[in-house]
This record gives C-alpha cells, structure tokens and sequence, in this order.
C-alpha cells in the first residue's frame, strides 16, 4: 500500500510506507527496526562505494574511537552525501532537497565577489584614488550594465546581481588570460558585454568603459573585460569603504580589544557613571526561548565561508581547543580557557557539508557529538567561539551556522522526523 499524495509527498499517517522499499513510518519509532533501516543504509552505500562502506562499518563498530582523527571526518563527510540522499528518498523530499541544495550553491558568486572586492578593489583603489573618480557615474555605468547587458540578473537582489556579473567577467578574463577556449557560459557572458558597449556606447557606461580601456594592459576582447571588471572595481571599492557596509562582500571580521569587548555607551549626558551596550547588540532573556535573530540563509553562509575549513588539517580548535606546545589548554588575555566545544562537535566538517549545498548532511554530522542540538546553538553556549582559530580578531559566528542548519532542515517537509 502507498499513501503517497497528489503533490507526491508522503501522507504522514503511521501505516504508510516509505520511500525505502519494506519500511512504514511506524518503524522509525520501533528500535529494532530503525537498526534494519540502518542496515538498508549500509548496504546501498556497499553497492555503491565498496571501500567506503568498510571504511564507514569500521568506524561504527569502533564507536568513533581508535580513528586518527583526520581520518574519521574523511569517512563521515564522504558517507554524508549518501545518508542525505537516502533520508531525502525515504520521506520523498528528493526535489525539497534539490532545491535547497540549489539555493545554496546560488550563493556562491558571493563569496567570490567578496574575494574579489576585498583582495583586488580594495587594494587597486584606495579611498585616495577614489576621490577622483565620479561615484555618481560609476553607480549608473553599473546599472545600465545590469539593466542592458545582464537583466538576467534582474530578479536576485542587488548583492547576488552584482556578485554574479562580477564572477562571470572573472572566469572570461581568466580563460582570455590564458588564451584558452571559452566555454558556452564564458561565450555568452562576453557577447553579452559587447553588446551592452554597443547600445551604451553614448551612455554613462560607455564614457566610463572608455576611461578605463586605456588604462588597462590588454588588447581586443580581453581589453574590453578587463575594463569593465575596472569599473566594478572602482564602484565596489566606494561601497567598501563607506562606514556602514550594506552587503556581505563588503563586511570585514574587527579586531578584538578583551578589555572593550562590548561596546559601551553613556546614555544619560549628565551622568557619564551610567553606562550600557548597544540596542543592536542587546539580547533579552525570555526562559529558554530563542530571542536571538536567527539570521538569514546568507548570514549562515557568511559565516561559512568565513569559516577556515580547517579539520582536515587537524587545526579546528572551535571543536578541540586551543593547546600550548605542552598540551596544556591556552587562556585567552582574559583568562579564560580556549577548550572549545565541550562535545567536541563536529563544528568544520558541519560547515563544509553546509557549503556544498547539504543540510541534511551537515546536520547529520552535527548530531554525532551533539544529538540535542535544537538546545544549544544560540541558546546556551558559545564555547566554540572562544576557541576558534581567529583569536586578534572577531571569531565565526558558529552558534548562527548551527542554528541555521538545523533550521534549514526543520523547514523541509518531515523536517522534525529527519532530526
């Protein structure tokens, strides 16, 4: 019997079957049949990746314990992918995770425009050179570019628009670099830019790509890429400097001063004795409730990408700690221990899974060490931010990632079920 409904997803009702061929929904409540689900887990992935299937059983067998550790996060994050598919099957959710995997990954030219304003605007126009330029032509050159050239782009915010036309121009220039041959993408992007020059050329955008081209070492088509990517560069380069940074591409990690770690401020005049921190910073206590902004998908994936992914190199201090070279635990100005997580969670590879566009994944690995996730996050601890590798200057905001990840999946359909 299937209870599978008219928008292909499951009805819900104890009695109806999975996508996994033999199991109900009942059984997930039944231990000895969870064990049997497991071990239909096991055996597809042996069907498909013998080696990790061995790898996996030993690792299960073992408990976790007797692996070098870099080895163990090699088989969970590799065996990951393969749960995330089979749990997504087994409730019939496999579009659900498609698209969010989708949503994910189209984030993507973000971090790649913030590398790119950062590493190369920032430093090719300083606030300087920027006072001779015209802020008000660059931002029109840059909206008639994306208005006429790539209105593609027309329906994502500013940021993503932005971030996506600036990779694109890069992967062109890198190819046209190299003299190699352009993909069908790169092809399009370029025809697109000569003939955004063509109608534009009477235009802002066009009188300012004309100020650029001679400006640049180039010649032909790479002449004309190259002098767009400068105007982006002049434009980002403004935006990064302003005091307050309106996109993720233009934030920057402050640096930490222990003995001002919160802002204070004198809000009665006449009375400088009476001190606080910032609205914006407040965070009210309501029991065990979750008062703090859980933020936004992008806000998790700032912080990611930010992240320095670094368990493979057995440097991921935010889950085992900050030591000296006796093994003692290292104290921060303040005193205070960097032990990191108290779970020893699997904090870096959570966020690799994340970035890679898998949830479902992530929090599978999240779930090893630390099963009632759902309380911790921004709830209870930031241990891990204490002991994360970036001790000069603002640490990851790890408590969000972890947060929004368990989000992420609870907001699929059996979301409640999968955690």
């Amino acid at each position: 019997m299937s209870s599978v409904s008219e928008n292909g997803h499951f009805s819900g009702q104890p009695g109806f079957q999975l996508g996994i061929p033999g199991f109900e929904y009942r059984d997930l409540y039944d231990p000895a049949r969870l064990a049997d689900l497991a071990e239909a887990f096991y055996a597809e992935v042996a069907e498909k990746e013998p080696v990790l299937h061995d790898a996996l059983r030993k690792y299960i067998d073992a408990e976790g314990r007797g692996l070098e550790k870099r080895a163990a996060s090699k088989i969970l994050t590799d065996a990951a992918p393969f749960l995330s598919d089979f749990v997504a099957r087994m409730f019939g959710i496999t579009a659900e995770r498609a698209e969010i995997e989708k949503e994910i990954l189209r984030q993507n030219p973000i971090w790649k425009y913030k590398f790119f304003v950062q590493r190369r605007a920032a430093k090719a126009y300083t606030p300087d050179k920027l006072t001779a330029l015209d802020h008000v032509a660059l931002t029109q050159a840059i909206n008639e570019l994306r208005n006429c050239g790539f209105s593609d782009t027309l329906v994502w915010d500013d940021e993503l628009a932005i971030a996506q036309i600036t990779a694109g121009l890069l992967d062109v220039e890198e190819v046209l670099t190299k003299e190699s041959e352009l993909s069908g993408e790169q092809s399009d992007t370029l025809a697109k830019l000569k003939q955004t020059y063509d109608k534009l050329k009477d235009k802002a955008y066009g009188t300012v790509l004309s100020q650029f081209v001679v400006e640049v070492d180039a010649t032909g088509d790479l002449a004309q890429v190259k002098a767009a990517l400068k105007i982006l560069e002049a434009w980002s380069a403004a935006e990064f400097y302003k005091k307050e940074k309106r996109w993720k591409a233009f934030k920057v990690p402050h640096a930490l001063d222990y003995q001002n770690l919160v802002h204070l401020i004198h809000p009665v005049s006449k009375n400088q004795n009476i001190m606080r921190g910032l609205d914006a910073e407040l965070r009210r206590r309501d029991g065990f409730k979750l008062t703090d902004d859980r933020g936004t998908m992008r806000d998790s994936l700032y912080e990611i990408d930010y992240c320095m992914i670094c368990h493979e190199r057995d440097k991921d201090a935010c889950s085992t700690g900050l030591h000296e070279k006796d093994g003692s635990v290292k104290r921060n100005p303040l005193g205070i221990k960097s032990e990191g997580c108290p779970l020893d969670e699997k904090i870096s590879e959570m966020h690799m899974l994340k970035k890679q566009g898998d949830p479902i994944g992530s929090l599978a690995l999240v779930t090893i060490d630390n099963p009632m996730c759902a309380g911790t996050g921004h709830r209870i601890c930031n241990d891990c931010m204490k002991g994360c590798i970036f001790q000069k200057q603002e640490p990851v905001n790890i408590p969000l990632a972890e947060t929004h990840t368990l989000t992420d999946v609870l907001d699929l359909p059996f979301g409640f079920e999968i955690y």
